[in-house]
């Protein structure tokens, strides 16, 4: 039995697919049918009966100590596999368990929900060894897919073939259900996903769908009157007249209104940046000022913002970074604060080997850009606002509906000309 088991997880994607999955070895007999795949599959991965000991290092190490007395002995845990499972089509990884750590009868109970648009002759259940550098294919399953088109469900306990055609061990099995979903059952992607009338909201959401919200699309960090976007009309028949607002310039109205909150995650957080280009007397200053400024009035500011494991100050020594995000230097700035920074490496989801756990640390990044603050929702009573999306709140990224590349370099865009690809001065 497994440490931990999770009843019920539900997978869209993220983590837990992509990457390639070569089975070099057949898992069904005679000739098979390619046939497309397009709809969805729902797919359970449940458990796993009386699974190989791959861990033969510490096999090794056990067998030596098992010369040892009894009493020595006490209390001493076998050492084994530390398994995890991968689903794949054609090569393509579509969907990864954790790991359970140290089990021959691991549980996952895990649950996916995968689009797959394939052509295949089998989807493949390919059951592994979590090592310290990479991984060890136990064995496999496979399911081949012109009986996914012939039958509603597909499950049971199906033995682990090893590369030999046989069960990698006597009793070897995995316990796994699977249904494929055609395209043409599938009423969301035909009629939309209003097409049922006990409409639900986008499947496979974290949150409930809500009532009485409210959405205002951007066109850019800064909008001037006047300007050459189109009037647009929305609403039932087009009675509204659609107005066209600048973003930065309402998120710096929203802080400055925060009496409770604000919460502003990103790629990067550049305290030095400019959201009103054009103001006067309060709004004439950074995002830095201003969050110190809603801190001191007693709202709490977080910040969450990716570390570039590139950049770093140690012993006084500085570097900024490949992507020049700037989070060591905002960190710095809000240190004697009570402006709260945590920058937050990418890392790799549980049960990835430690080269996996160095790779996407390293290439991979946190791309959420989101600022979440309080405001008046009239009454005395407060809402919750949040700008999801987009921008950043760094260099390069303020614009208008102009799109200038340089005429702006010596006014709104001074001391804001962002580009990590090219080294550029600017002389007057």
């Amino acid at each position: 039995m497994a440490n931990s088991v999770i009843p019920h997880v539900s997978s869209f994607g993220g983590s837990v697919h992509g990457g390639q999955q070569v089975v070099p070895f057949k898992t069904s007999k005679g000739n098979l049918k390619v046939l497309l795949l397009h709809g969805n599959l729902d797919i359970w991965v449940k458990q796993g009966n009386n699974l190989p000991n791959l861990d033969m290092f510490h096999k090794t190490l056990g067998d030596m100590f098992s010369i040892l007395p009894l009493k020595a002995q006490s209390g001493a845990t076998k050492i084994t596999s530390d398994p995890y499972v991968t689903v794949s089509i054609s090569g393509a990884v579509i969907a990864r368990t954790f790991v359970i750590d140290n089990s021959e009868n691991p549980v996952w109970m895990q649950h996916f929900s995968v689009p797959v648009a394939h052509s295949a002759s089998e989807v493949h259940f390919v059951v592994k060894d979590n090592d310290v550098v990479g991984s060890q294919v136990m064995g496999a399953v496979g399911i081949p897919v012109e009986e996914l088109w012939n039958r509603n469900v597909i499950e049971g306990s199906y033995p682990i073939l090893g590369a030999n055609g046989k069960p990698c061990k006597e009793g070897a099995t995995l316990t796994l259900s699977i249904q494929f979903i055609p395209i043409e059952q599938m009423e969301m992607y035909n009629f939309g996903v209003r097409s049922r009338p006990d409409y639900e909201g986008v499947p496979g959401t974290y949150f409930p769908m809500r009532k009485g919200g409210k959405v205002n699309l951007y066109q850019d960090a800064h909008v001037d009157e006047g300007g050459c976007l189109p009037e647009l009309r929305v609403g039932d028949g087009g009675r509204v007249q659609y107005e066209h607002r600048s973003c930065w310039e309402d998120v710096f109205q929203a802080i400055s209104q925060a009496r409770r909150l604000v919460y502003i995650t990103g790629w990067s957080v550049y305290h030095k940046v400019r959201l009103v280009r054009k103001g006067k007397g309060e709004m004439d200053c950074t995002l830095g000022e201003l969050l110190k400024t809603k801190s001191q009035e007693g709202v709490r500011v977080l910040l969450l913002v990716w570390d570039d494991p590139t950049s770093r100050s140690i012993l006084g020594y500085k570097t900024e970074g490949v992507m020049n995000t700037g989070d060591e230097e905002t960190r710095r700035f809000f240190k004697h604060s009570s402006v709260q920074v945590l920058l937050c490496p990418r890392s790799a989801g549980k049960g990835h080997s430690f080269i996996k756990k160095q790779e996407v640390g390293t290439i991979y990044t946190h791309h959420q850009k989101t600022v979440i603050i309080d405001a008046d929702a009239g009454q005395n009573r407060r809402k919750i606002v949040a700008f999801v999306g987009g921008l950043d709140l760094c260099n390069g990224r303020y614009d208008t509906q102009d799109h200038s590349l340089f005429r702006t370099s010596h006014t709104i865009h001074k001391d804001d000309f962002h580009n990590p690809t090219f080294l550029v001065k600017f002389w007057v």
